[in-house]
């Protein structure tokens, strides 16, 4: 019966740390990509929630300005009217019409009419301009879900890949460990 060799052990016992410590560092490697991924996944749900509340929070702007800006342009068409209308009846009061003829009422009637028609434009415009703010919110959205799943993809391969690299690892240990045991047995039946 043989002593056995230190040195021989002491280089397979350094052979069987490295191979731990290799399977080790893959694992936390692993560990840290998965939550990297995560913080990657909450601070992109966090920006589109900022980005999309600062969205709708334009667009409300955008809406309050439309109706002021509508209504302010009604009372000036009202006043104009009002002027025009006044003006026209003392043009027909000066030549020697009178109020409340046909004629008049059809000048009057049609001075009306007018100021219609370009108030339904201006709230056909109104409502083109809304649905524009709507549009791009919606737009927006879908471009927040559409990162989101894209970085959700990207992900899910990197968690393929990674996991394969894991299994990998592990079956690289052991087949080591196996080796490293077949190292040590040796060793020990050779000193034996």
């Amino acid at each position: 019966m043989g002593a056995l060799n230190p040195l021989s052990m002491l280089s397979t016992i350094q052979q069987g740390v490295g191979i731990f410590q290799n399977f080790a560092a893959s694992e936390v490697s692993h560990n840290q990509n998965v939550q990297s991924e995560d913080v990657a996944l909450k601070q992109l749900q966090e920006q589109q929630a900022l980005q999309q509340s600062q969205a709708a929070q334009n667009a409300a702007l955008d809406r309050q300005q439309i109706a002021t800006s509508s209504a302010i342009n009604q009372e000036h068409r009202r006043a104009a009217l009002k002027r025009a209308v006044a003006r026209q009846r003392a043009m027909f009061g000066a030549s020697g019409v009178t109020a409340g003829t046909g004629s008049t009422e059809a000048v009057l009637l049609g001075m009306l009419n007018e100021t219609e028609d370009e108030l339904a434009q201006r709230e056909r415009l109104d409502t083109l301009r809304y649905s524009a703010l709507d549009s791009n919110l919606a737009q927006g959205n879908s471009l927040n879900v559409l990162q989101y799943q894209q970085l959700k993809e990207r992900q899910n391969l990197n968690n393929v890949a990674s996991n394969y690299n894991r299994i990998s690892n592990m079956v690289d240990f052991g087949l080591d460990a196996s080796r490293y045991g077949k190292q040590v047995y040796k060793s020990y039946t050779e000193e034996q």
